[in-house]
């Protein structure tokens, strides 16, 4: 993202309802769906978990895996 800072785009769900969005987890630690940044648009929540199965250093997911 911009330069210093420590901004990364990581995939999060929502912990109400588990709506999973592309985010991005701020320098803060605060994760902020992309394109919804008021919260989660199926139930309103601000908390989201970021799910690590998709994050950069696990490789492509294949069609075997659970």
């Amino acid at each position: 993202m911009g330069k210093g800072t420590d901004t990364s785009r990581i995939v999060a769900a929502c912990t109400e309802c588990g709506t999973v969005y592309a985010a991005l987890r701020l320098p803060d630690g605060e994760i902020q769906p992309i394109g919804s940044r008021n919260g989660c648009g199926s139930c309103g929540e601000t908390e989201f978990i970021p799910l690590p199965q998709f994050s950069d250093d696990s490789g492509p997911l294949k069609a075997d895996d659970d």
